[in-house]
């Protein structure tokens, strides 16, 4: 049981010491975490990790057992853990008495070959840095009451140009918030040779941050970053302020697969690897967008399912915001691009025609081929809608984009005032300009049935869709293999297989298969080691069977 004084307001102070080696690299953090005007009783759980996230940081204790203190001296404590879902909790062996002070070491995670797909939480070197989420290396107290909180740097000892950064401000000065113990855990710590945009230390609105150089490509985005998050911003009438400041982080996971970020409470990690590359710019611009969307509309990163509803308009901002003027970033090629791509991911996914709880189920075991359909079908969806809304609205007084002013933009308000904002908000708010037609297209989505598309797109007389036949997406082999390492659940007569994969090959490395679904030209890549033989083999993932599916071209040229 949880005792406070009812007229004091608890906190929680941490300050993070980085240890460096010899060669002014970043080894481990040393971490003191105090938290004061808060007692608990013999056998509680006084910090914890909060959720169920998969961490691979190492937590450790000084020496041989863990050591907290409080006010009447040396304070026993236990750490329990579950190795399932990597669980940790701390409970005291007694009574507590004033300040509780907790120290402990946290070690990175060892960046390993192949991709996970899972969060970006975890702490991470970088360029002899270190860069991750507080879900990978601070506990906290259970429950959502309200603390003063401080995050503070020690870094007498750091070599010089040593900079620390928290999601809410530069150290190594102390930096103060306010509210549940999760804003700790929901953040980003960076520290180490750090850059950024702007150059300056002291920015209390937005920085962008990274290690090293950046790859030509990430400069790119980089340097139009801020002005796009204004645009966002102003989308959804909510301007940028120091309570609402925003900081990226950007993080070279080197040979460790990884294409694609997390998002925090007002912060963001990209993470990239060696293969950045051959990532080209729309590919970086849609990432951007999504990213940006998300603040305002996303789930917490603690909730286990995917929101399909939030995918899709995600998806479909996308594709309008960059090529949106005024401050256009990118001209009507990037829209047409984008659009044609999600199309072809919807329409040649093995999953097109798999009714919408079969295919959230699999989503939830973590099928790859499901989890990026809930996101394509769900783009088609909403883009359908609109242009169903956009035929019914008037045309000479608003709503002219009646799904962002009707449905889009009232959900981002619903969520910030904490009112419910899902699909039957959606539907609610649609409802009043398309009647049942808003809850039919929901419905008929469910079932599987694959959604058309007009073929004009806005009634544009110098575009529309045309119908063509794609193949289906197919790897050809089971895709948890890429993230263990080995071929399994090969399928007899994938191109896979005559490819010359082989069932139990060791995968020593692979390009990535994000970028085959996005580009239907795109070959995959696969080394694999097989006895005292490393071979090298390249496919195009997809089956011999076509699908009906469609792309935005110019009139001239269809």
């Amino acid at each position: 049981m949880v005792i406070m004084s009812e007229s004091e307001t608890p906190a929680i102070n941490i300050t993070i010491r980085p240890r460096f080696n010899s060669g002014h690299q970043v080894d481990y953090l040393e971490v003191s975490l105090s938290i004061k005007r808060l007692l608990f009783k013999k056998g509680d759980n006084f910090v914890s990790f909060p959720s169920k996230l998969p961490r691979k940081t190492i937590i450790s204790s000084h020496g041989d057992d863990w050591q907290a203190t409080d006010d009447l001296g040396s304070l026993p404590i236990i750490a329990k853990t579950q190795e399932f879902d990597s669980t940790y909790e701390w409970i005291v062996q007694r009574d507590t008495s004033g300040e509780i002070t907790f120290p402990f070491v946290a070690t990175p995670a060892t960046n390993g070959v192949f991709f996970c797909q899972g969060k970006a939480i975890d702490l991470r070197s970088d360029y002899g840095g270190l860069i991750g989420s507080g879900f990978s290396f601070i506990p906290i107290p259970r429950g959502d009451r309200v603390f003063d909180i401080a995050v503070e740097w020690n870094l007498l000892d750091a070599p010089e140009g040593t900079r620390a950064v928290w999601t809410f401000g530069e150290g190594p000065g102390r930096i103060n918030r306010t509210g549940p113990a999760s804003i700790l855990s929901n953040s980003v710590y960076m520290v180490g040779a750090i850059n950024s945009n702007p150059p300056e230390k002291k920015s209390d609105q937005y920085g962008y941050y990274w290690f090293g150089t950046l790859p030509s490509n990430i400069a790119v985005i980089r340097d139009i970053h801020k002005a796009f998050l204004v645009k966002v911003s102003e989308f959804f009438n909510e301007t940028p302020s120091p309570d609402k400041s925003y900081r990226h982080f950007v993080r070279n996971n080197g040979s460790s697969k990884s294409f694609g970020g997390t998002s925090f409470d007002c912060s963001h990690i990209f993470d990239y690897d060696d293969q950045i590359a051959q990532v080209q710019d729309y590919d970086l611009i849609r990432r951007m967008a999504y990213e940006m969307v998300h603040k305002y509309l996303g789930p917490p990163i603690t909730e286990p399912g995917i929101d399909f509803l939030f995918e899709g308009i995600k998806h479909a901002l996308s594709i309008y915001l960059p090529f949106r003027p005024p401050n256009q970033f990118r001209t009507g090629e990037y829209f047409q691009a984008t659009l044609s791509m999600l199309c072809m991911k919807y329409y040649t996914s093995p999953y097109l025609q798999l009714p919408q709880p079969e295919l959230l189920k699999s989503a939830s075991q973590n099928d790859r081929y499901a989890i990026e359909h809930v996101g394509t079908r769900a783009w088609a969806f909403v883009i359908g809608t609109d242009f169903a809304a956009r035929k019914l609205a008037p045309k000479t007084k608003p709503p002219q984009r009646p799904i962002e002013d009707l449905a889009i933009k009232r959900l981002a308000v619903n969520k910030r005032d904490g009112k419910p904002y899902g699909i039957n908000e959606w539907i609610d708010f649609l409802t009043p300009l398309m009647g049942e037609d808003a809850r039919e297209r929901y419905e008929y989505m469910c079932s599987g049935n694959p959604i058309l598309l007009p073929v004009e797109v806005f009634g544009a007389k110098s575009h529309h869709l045309v119908q063509v036949d794609q193949e289906i997406f197919d790897i050809g082999m089971g895709r948890q293999g890429f993230e263990e390492g080995i071929v399994k659940d090969l399928k007899t007569g994938s191109r896979a297989e005559a490819a010359g994969l082989r069932e139990g090959d060791e995968i020593t490395w692979s390009s990535h298969t994000w970028k085959c679904e996005d580009d239907f030209t795109a070959e995959l890549d696969v080394h694999v080691k097989r006895g005292n033989e490393n071979v090298k083999m390249r496919f195009w993932p997809r089956s011999e069977e076509k699908a009906k599916s469609w792309q935005m071209v110019k009139v001239e040229d269809s």
